[in-house]
């Protein structure tokens, strides 16, 4: 996908589905909006993926997988954040989308893998996205403002520049397409107040953060120190939910952010 499709194909619509879910039906959309601004261009450049139950469930195609990932995460998260079904019954799905999402990613290394570099290497996945999801999910819980979604805006930002250095053509696409999309999403606070994030949009941001940054990658190329602090960009997050800032929450988001863009940057720039 050259630039210009990219720009027509990537970042127009996903300008549209933001402003249209965001802007007009509220920020409660915005894990849908994510979801649905991600998935077009997946689709069209990767190939729309079959119906989930004729695909593989050790050995399936990744980008296949995926595809469906962010699908039920945009729609267990709007359905979270405008409480459709009970919490008692979406925290389990949000439970097993975390735990699905690494399984999938990472079919394609395991059929290389032996049995215990398996189980550690899933290990570390499952824990650096159930970890960073955490965070994220508390930080919409204590302030559920702008913050989450920004974190989130400047992690994909540095993702689609760290993978476009390496040349990965589809995983920086969708990180940037992720990255515009969120930018927008803040950006309508200008004419809609309060913003909210819900936790519902934090799973979103986790889902694409690391679907972005696994697809199509090598071991070797997810042990790299630039990998590992891109990957880690959101958790200066963590620090607003902390009892040192109970009374001091802004303190703490701010601080936060520029921990985020301070990993950020530094990923990129080991690039």
């Amino acid at each position: 996908m050259d630039l210009l499709h990219w720009i027509l194909l990537g970042l127009l619509p996903a300008l549209a589905l933001v402003l249209l879910g965001v802007g007009v039906g509220g920020p409660r959309l915005l894990a849908f909006s994510l979801s649905a601004s991600v998935c077009l261009p997946f689709g069209v450049q990767a190939g729309w993926p079959p119906w989930f139950w004729h695909l593989s469930l050790t050995h399936g195609d990744a980008s296949n997988w995926l595809w469906w990932c962010l699908c039920w995460t945009g729609i267990c998260g709007v359905a979270y954040d405008l409480r459709l079904l009970p919490k008692a019954l979406l925290l389990p799905c949000e439970l097993l989308l975390v735990g699905l999402v690494p399984w999938f990613v990472t079919a394609p290394l395991r059929a290389g893998w032996s049995f215990e570099v398996a189980v550690l290497g899933l290990a570390a996945a499952w824990g650096q996205l159930g970890g960073t999801w955490v965070v994220l999910r508390r930080a919409a819980k204590v302030d559920a403002g702008i913050a989450v979604p920004l974190a989130g805006a400047v992690a994909l930002a540095a993702d689609a520049l760290l993978l476009r250095s390496y040349g990965s053509g589809l995983a920086w696409q969708l990180a940037g397409v992720a990255a515009f999309a969120l930018g927008i999403a803040v950006m309508t606070t200008l004419w809609r107040r309060p913003f909210v994030c819900g936790t519902g949009g934090a799973l979103g941001i986790v889902v694409v953060h690391f679907a972005a940054l696994w697809l199509g990658r090598g071991s070797r190329d997810l042990l790299r120190p630039s990998f590992l602090l891109a990957a880690a960009a959101p958790l200066p997050l963590w620090l607003c939910t902390t009892k040192a800032f109970a009374d001091g929450r802004r303190l703490g988001v701010v601080i936060g952010l520029f921990g985020v863009v301070a990993l950020a940057v530094t990923a990129v720039a080991l690039a």
